[in-house]
């Protein structure tokens, strides 16, 4: 939730909500309070701006910027390797 320091519980009650785990989870963080959430998630990102101790342990870093396209690219990343993104794309042209 926007806000919370313990983003860890936060995250966990999301997935409950949802019926999910961990193991379908993708986070993305960029300092201190994330890193139990990204060392959990099934997919950890960061922007490229993220504190040195995040950068070490995420599967991914964005190229874009927070707030200039970061979470855009790990939605395009989540689309792309679901197939998603090429039906859309796909339905879109026709």
């Amino acid at each position: 939730r926007f806000g919370t320091e313990d983003k860890r519980p936060a995250a966990e009650e999301i997935l409950s909500e949802l019926g999910l785990s961990w193991s379908a989870a993708a986070a993305m963080g960029d300092d201190w309070p994330d890193l139990p959430m990204l060392r959990r998630a099934a997919l950890a990102c960061a922007p490229s701006t993220a504190h040195a101790e995040v950068l070490a342990v995420v599967h991914h870093v964005t190229t874009r910027l927070p707030g200039a396209g970061a979470v855009r690219d790990l939605c395009d990343l989540l689309l792309v390797a679901s197939g998603v993104y090429a039906r859309e794309l796909e339905a879109a042209g026709r």
